[in-house]
């Protein structure tokens, strides 16, 4: 079940093909889990503790290695999300095209690479880890981009 007011979509690459999914459970802050929703990125807390641990920002790969994050499919603002507490959400690779209106505002030059901050999709700075790279820019008519993800790596 997705939530219709969202402009959140996977358009290639999951369930069946590049995406890898993988539903984890959502930290709880006290007895309320924190809030995630579909088309936000996020990274695990540990390998011991698989809960979702925060909105993903990436790293400066000129000082840290890359992290692993993933797309949230279908979050905590939907009622199937609500009722398991927690989330489904697919491992970033080459293969996923999604399109969204989760990101913070930016130019998105098609063809540019992206990075994420707070879970949102950002213009890739200097030294960030690029997660995606843009396949259109909608804004202005639909307010999303559209994003193809990129090979891991600096």
């Amino acid at each position: 079940m997705s939530v219709l007011t969202s402009k959140f979509d996977i358009l290639r690459g999951y369930p069946n093909g590049s995406g890898t999914p993988w539903s984890f459970p959502i930290k709880m802050n006290g007895t309320v889990p924190y809030s995630v929703y579909a088309g936000t990125i996020v990274t695990q807390e540990s390998q011991n503790n698989k809960t979702v641990a925060a909105l993903a920002t990436t790293p400066n790969t000129g000082s840290a290695e890359p992290i692993q994050m993933w797309l949230t499919v279908e979050g905590n603002d939907d009622f199937s999300g609500q009722f398991v507490v927690g989330c489904n959400t697919v491992l970033l690779s080459s293969g996923i095209v999604w399109e969204t209106d989760v990101f913070t505002a930016g130019t998105y030059a098609v063809g540019g690479a992206v990075s994420v901050s707070g879970g949102k999709v950002q213009d890739r700075g200097s030294n960030e880890q690029t997660i995606a790279y843009v396949l259109e820019n909608n804004i202005a008519t639909k307010g999303t981009i559209t994003l193809v993800g990129a090979p891991w790596g600096k």
